[in-house]
C-alpha cells in the first residue's frame, strides 16, 4: 500500500534532531504501512521546538473499497480525545473558574450521590472517581443527550471511595468532565476546543463533534482481536491474568454491533465509531477525530510550555500541576490491571526508550499514540485504523516512539 510524505516546516539540523535516527522512523512506518500487517491505514506527525520535521501517512482508510489514506484523512481518536479535553479542563482553571481540588457536587448538586460527595475535579481527571463504566442502560442512542448523560452519571455508586484509587474510566470521563464544562462555562468541550484551541491554532482537522461536512474525510476503525486468546495473549504481554472482570471490561468497549451485512451502506457501519450519527457527537472520552498534523499542533504547544506564537494557552504552573502524578510509579489501574502514571487529565510516561514522567498525552484504543515531552519540545502523534494483533503492534508503536524521542539530540 502506498505512502505519501509532506514537506517538512525544518530539517532535522534546523531544530537539533538526528537525521538518521528520522529516517529510520520514516523507514519504520512506511515499511509497516506497506506490509498492511498491523494496520490497513495511518499517519504520523512529529514536531520539535513548534516545528514539523515529519509528516508522514499511507495505507487505506477504509478497506472494503480501497480507499486510500490521504493528506487530509482524519481519524478517530478514541480516547486520545481525553488529552483535548483535559487541556479544556486547564484552560478552565487557569481563567479562575474552577480549582482542582474542588468536590464536584460544588457545580453539579446532584453529583452528590452514593457517597460522590467529596469526589473532586482532581479526582474526575485523574480517574480516581470509582464510576468506571456504565450503567447498562447508557447505551450509544443516548450519548447525545447530556441530561440522560448527566443523570447516569450522579446515580453510578463508585467502586471505591473516590481518591482511593485510581481506575481507567473509559467514557465515563468525558460524560463527567463534558457536564462540568457546560456548567461552569455554559459551552460542551468540542464548542470550547473549537473556540479556543482549534481557532486560535489554526486547526482545520481537529474536532469533538464532526461537522457533516466533513464525514468523506473520517477513516474507519477496525476493532483488534476480541476473542478471549488474544485477550489473554495481550494481558500476558503486559504481565498479568485476566479474571472475568476484565473480560467484561473489554466487551464494553468493544463497537462492533451484531447486524445484518444487507442492512449496511458499506462493511464498516457495522462499528458505533465508523457511522456519521456518532461522528456528530460530543465525546470528549473518545469521540475525537482529527488528522495526526493537527493534534501533532497541539501538543507541540503543549511542549513548548503552553505557548504558540506569543498567546498563552495554559499556564506554567497549571502545566506542572497537571503532568504532576496523582498515584504513586507501580499502582495498578483497577480497571486495565497494569501500572499507570496518571497526572491531571494526562497519562505520564511512556514503556519507549527515553521517555520519562515528563513525557505526557494520552493514548487511544486501537493503538493512537498523542504525546509531548516536555523537557525535549518534542511532539508526537501516530494515528491509525486499529491495530490487527497485539504483541507485534505493541513492539512496532513503541520503537516508532523511541526512535522520536531518540533523534532529539
Amino acid at each position: 500500500m502506498a505512502c505519501y510524505q509532506q514537506e517538512p516546516e525544518v530539517t532535522p539540523r534546523d531544530v537539533d534532531m538526528n537525521a538518521d535516527a528520522l529516517k529510520k522512523l520514516t523507514d519504520l512506518f512506511q515499511s509497516e504501512v506497506e506490509a498492511g500487517r498491523l494496520f490497513w491505514g495511518a499517519q504520523l506527525a512529529v514536531c520539535r521546538r513548534g516545528k514539523r520535521v515529519l509528516d508522514i501517512g499511507g495505507g487505506l482508510a477504509r478497506a472494503s473499497d480501497q480507499l486510500p489514506v490521504k493528506p487530509h484523512t482524519m481519524f478517530v481518536l478514541y480516547s486520545s480525545t481525553k488529552g483535548l479535553a483535559a487541556l479544556a479542563m486547564h484552560m478552565l482553571h487557569d481563567r479562575g473558574t474552577f480549582d482542582y481540588d474542588d468536590p464536584i457536587c460544588r457545580y453539579w448538586p446532584e453529583f452528590a450521590q452514593h457517597g460522590k460527595e467529596k469526589a473532586t475535579i482532581a479526582h474526575a481527571l485523574g480517574h480516581r472517581v470509582g464510576i468506571t463504566v456504565g450503567p447498562d442502560w447508557l447505551t450509544s442512542p443516548l450519548w447525545g443527550d447530556r441530561a440522560a448523560c448527566a443523570r447516569a452519571m450522579a446515580a453510578l455508586p463508585p467502586r471505591w471511595v473516590p481518591g482511593e484509587a485510581n481506575g481507567y474510566h473509559p467514557l465515563n470521563y468525558g460524560f463527567i468532565l463534558n457536564e462540568l464544562m457546560w456548567r461552569v462555562d455554559g459551552r460542551d468541550c468540542g464548542q470550547f476546543l473549537r473556540d479556543e484551541v482549534c481557532g486560535p491554532l489554526g486547526l482545520t482537522s481537529l474536532f469533538v463533534g464532526l461537522p457533516e461536512s466533513e464525514e468523506p474525510r473520517v477513516a474507519c476503525v477496525y476493532e483488534a482481536p476480541a476473542d478471549r486468546e488474544s485477550i489473554m495473549q495481550m494481558a500476558a504481554l503486559m504481565q498479568f491474568t485476566p479474571d472475568e472482570e476484565y473480560f467484561a471490561f473489554q466487551r464494553s468497549i468493544n463497537f462492533d454491533e451484531p447486524v445484518d451485512p444487507q442492512d449496511l451502506p458499506f462493511p464498516e457501519y457495522a462499528n458505533i465509531f465508523n457511522r456519521p450519527a456518532t461522528h456528530r457527537l460530543v465525546l470528549p472520552a473518545g469521540g475525537g477525530i482529527a488528522s495526526a498534523r493537527d493534534i501533532a499542533k497541539v501538543y507541540a504547544m503543549l511542549a513548548l510550555g503552553g505557548t504558540w506564537e506569543g498567546k498563552r494557552f495554559v499556564q506554567p504552573a497549571t502545566l506542572e500541576r497537571a503532568i504532576t502524578p496523582t498515584n504513586k510509579v507501580g499502582d495498578i489501574d483497577r480497571s486495565l490491571r497494569i501500572p499507570i502514571v496518571y497526572g491531571l487529565g494526562w497519562m505520564l510516561g511512556h514503556l519507549a526508550r527515553g521517555a520519562t514522567l515528563r513525557t505526557f498525552g494520552h493514548p487511544g484504543k486501537g493503538g493512537q499514540i498523542c504525546l509531548a515531552d516536555l523537557d525535549r519540545e518534542l511532539s508526537f502523534a501516530f494515528l491509525n485504523t486499529g491495530q490487527k494483533n497485539y504483541v507485534e503492534f505493541f513492539t512496532f508503536a513503541n520503537e516508532l516512539v523511541s526512535l522520536a524521542l531518540e533523534a532529539c539530540r
